[in-house]
């Protein structure tokens, strides 16, 4: 497995959270109740997987070896990335805004929350769709194995340094436990590449 299927691979686990986010938005809209401990566990990985570790990858270590084999950035793949990425950073923090004023006594926080919440999973879901059907297409038809196997040792070294040994893993039963809860199928989650096969058997 190469640096691109790895970063395909964590693209299943963020389509599983969004599954849950969907959920989750579902419950607090019909209901009127948020469960702030889950919404907050689940911003967390929005915060600490997807953008601390995800998009630090393609930002700090994709993007860069497209551009030096003629990638653009302004005006180009690279550049609506980026942008789409700055927007998913603001769609977190509605979402934190919506959670704390919950739990300051706000009843229209959960309406705000759920709203939030699909222009959030709109997002990032089409978002992965160009990664996936277009950026990591060039990718791999422009980088040779021995850039893929550098870039694959850079993204681990940087999961390290950013996020810590372990926080992967815990990630990623995080999401399994959440996806039992709130009835989201997760079969296919797992960690990639060098983590290793399926974690966290919690249903």
């Amino acid at each position: 497995m190469n640096a691109i299927s790895q970063l395909r691979e964590e693209h299943q686990a963020v389509t599983t959270a969004l599954a849950i986010l969907a959920a989750m938005a579902d419950r607090a809209e019909s209901s009127g109740y948020l469960h702030v401990v889950d919404a907050e566990k689940l911003l967390e990985f929005f915060r600490v997987f997807v953008d601390r570790c995800h998009h630090r990858k393609e930002e700090g270590l994709l993007f860069p070896l497209l551009e030096e084999v003629g990638i653009g950035r302004t005006g180009g793949p690279i550049g609506v990335m980026l942008a789409e990425h700055s927007q998913g950073r603001d769609s977190v923090a509605a979402l934190s805004m919506a959670v704390a004023a919950y739990g300051a006594g706000d009843l229209a926080a959960p309406e705000e929350f759920a709203l939030q919440a699909r222009l959030y999973e709109e997002l990032l879901t089409r978002h992965i769709d160009k990664e996936n059907g277009v950026l990591f297409v060039l990718a791999e038809r422009h980088l040779n194995d021995a850039a893929l196997a550098g870039l694959e040792a850079r993204m681990e070294e940087l999961e390290r340094e950013e996020i810590g040994a372990g926080r992967h893993q815990a990630m990623h039963r995080l999401l399994r436990d959440l996806a039992c809860r709130y009835g989201v199928e997760s079969d296919r989650l797992h960690c990639a590449g060098h983590h290793g096969a399926a974690l966290c058997q919690h249903c």
